[in-house]
């Protein structure tokens, strides 16, 4: 079964539907169509879903077929078994959409979605073209130790946990960021399983070295989040890499900066 979000009346509709995988479905939010430039992959940051991504969809798919994943056991899709990592979760998404997709794709990857871009793009799952990476989780020794130790805030009955979910989202809204897109995002938080799992994998995961793999075209977009200095690192790294810094915003960037964010990646995508 699909739905359709209607979006502005000159541009494509973003449809939502599932693909199969060997571990359930997998929720995909598609618009526009195959055209002259290449598919164009979106991956969310966790925990979200690949709603993050629907106010730039219907404009950059004017001429190519955009596809916004959620991430497995985030969003609307079922979740993989444990353990739960970076490369199980490239593997399910990769598998899926190479029934559906046979040329090259663009990708663009969002906080723990650039490090399952990166697996994607080193990978045999399909044909990566060019990648950007926007908050690029390169940690520290430290960063990682430190991210490891947090615990995830405990259930209660009485619904405090769900209290300070609120508190640290709204504590972490970017410039620009409206209640409404705050409120989207709490609400992804609230699904089972969806704050911790994301997080461990992505703990686990050595992205310095994906970074250094990448042999496509690369891109790198820095916003003022909680990856900053994390995305400064990934800079360092790839110094052959174009870099756009956006210091005046953070969280919430898709929605608050979208047209930035659409001119950004379509002068990178639309080079041959």
């Amino acid at each position: 079964m699909r739905d359709q979000t209607i979006s502005g009346s000159h541009h494509p509709r973003i449809e939502r539907g599932y693909l199969a995988t060997a571990d359930g479905q997998l929720h995909v939010r598609t618009c526009g169509q195959h055209g002259p430039r290449p598919p164009l992959l979106m991956l969310h940051q966790v925990p979200n879903s690949g709603q993050i991504f629907e106010p730039l969809m219907p404009a950059l798919a004017e001429d190519r077929l955009v596809i916004a994943v959620d991430t497995p056991g985030y969003g609307m899709s079922d979740p993989i078994a444990d353990p739960q990592t970076i490369e199980r979760y490239a593997e399910v998404i990769g598998a899926a959409l190479r029934e559906k997709i046979t040329e090259p794709i663009d990708i663009v990857g969002y906080h723990t979605g650039a490090a399952i871009a990166a697996v994607l793009a080193a990978g045999d799952y399909m044909r990566v073209r060019r990648v950007a990476l926007v908050a690029v989780p390169v940690l520290t020794a430290t960063e990682r130790k430190e991210f490891a130790a947090l615990p995830p805030i405990p259930f209660d009955e009485a619904g405090d946990w769900a209290r300070e979910e609120w508190r640290r989202s709204w504590q972490w809204r970017g410039p620009g960021q409206t209640r409404d897109d705050v409120l989207k995002s709490f609400a992804e938080k609230m699904r089972p399983t969806a704050r911790y799992q994301g997080a461990r994998a992505i703990v686990a995961f050595d992205m310095a070295d994906a970074l250094r793999a990448l042999q496509q075209p690369l891109l790198i977009v820095r916003p003022k989040d909680d990856l900053w200095e994390a995305t400064d690192r990934a800079i360092a790294l790839r110094p052959d890499a174009p870099c756009i810094a956006l210091p005046e915003f953070g969280h919430g960037l898709w929605s608050a900066a979208t047209d930035q964010m659409v001119k950004i990646l379509k002068e990178f995508f639309d080079t041959p």
